[in-house]
C-alpha cells in the first residue's frame, strides 16, 4: 500500500464521519479488539488500538473533550476501517488482508500524534488526583 492511496482513502472516509459512526465504534469496541487480537499482523498494534478506543470512549462519555472533532473523526475512520472486512484489500485475503488496515492506522497515528500526547498527559493527571 502506498501512502498516496492510503491518504486518498482516508480523505474520502473522514469527510463523512458522524456521531453515529462514533457510537458504532464505542459499541463495537469489544468486537474490534477481538479481531485485532486474532490477527498476527494487527495484534502487533494492539496497544495503540486499545489506546485509541479509550480515547474515543472518554470523548463519547464526555470525560475528555480537549480534542477537535477532526481528530476524533480520524480515529473513528481508522477503527471502523479495521473493523470492516471489505476495504482496499479485503481482510479475508491471507497474508495481505490487513496491510491496508495497518497503513491507515499508521497514517492516522502520525496525523494525531500531538493530540495523543495531550490525551496521555490528561490521563496521567487523572491518575494522580
Amino acid at each position: 500500500m502506498d501512502e498516496e492511496r492510503i491518504r486518498e482513502e482516508f480523505n474520502k472516509r473522514s469527510k463523512n464521519v458522524t456521531r453515529d459512526d462514533l457510537k458504532k465504534v464505542v459499541e463495537s469496541s469489544d468486537e474490534l479488539l477481538a479481531k485485532v487480537k486474532s490477527s498476527s499482523l494487527l495484534s502487533r498494534q494492539l496497544e495503540k488500538i486499545k489506546f485509541l478506543v479509550m480515547m474515543i470512549k472518554d470523548y463519547w462519555n464526555g470525560e475528555y473533550r480537549e480534542v477537535p472533532w477532526g481528530i476524533i473523526a480520524s480515529i473513528v475512520v481508522a477503527l471502523i476501517y479495521i473493523l470492516i472486512p471489505i476495504d482496499l484489500i479485503p481482510d479475508f485475503i491471507p497474508g495481505a488482508g490487513y496491510i491496508d488496515d495497518l497503513g491507515l492506522l499508521g497514517f492516522v497515528w502520525k496525523l494525531i500524534s500531538s493530540d495523543v500526547e495531550k490525551y496521555c498527559q490528561w490521563r496521567e493527571g487523572r491518575r494522580y488526583k
